[in-house]
């Protein structure tokens, strides 16, 4: 991490402090934090890389409101939320966890065999 970073993550974190004990407000918030943000910009005007998650269909779907809720409404909409989140999640890499569960596989299986030939 550069030192350009450290002093970025610094001074967010005294932001989020002065959030969350309401010595500023939320729009204040915000305007400073963009301005905080807007300092990762590199001076040739190349943007540092991000990982953004894009958002799935159940959150850009509009939402009606209804002014009853029934039970069933709450449980279908704790279930497109957990759908919701498992979407989000970052797919495990296969490739390299094979590879390492064989290695160790082979590992258990030469130990297996030295030790019962001694």
């Amino acid at each position: 991490m550069t030192e350009r970073e450290r002093a970025i993550n610094q001074d967010l974190h005294v932001l989020d402090e002065a959030h969350r004990l309401g010595r500023i407000t939320r729009a204040e918030y915000r305007a400073r934090r963009r301005r905080v943000l807007g300092s990762l910009y590199d001076s040739s005007g190349v943007i540092t890389a991000r990982k953004t998650l894009a958002p799935g269909i159940a959150t850009t779907s509009p939402r009606t409101r209804h002014t009853h809720a029934a039970a069933a409404d709450a449980s279908a909409a704790s279930g497109r939320a957990l759908t919701t989140l498992l979407t989000m999640r970052p797919g495990i890499a296969w490739k390299p966890m094979l590879a390492i569960l064989a290695g160790a596989v082979l590992l258990v299986l030469l130990a297996y065999w030295l030790l019962r030939g001694a």
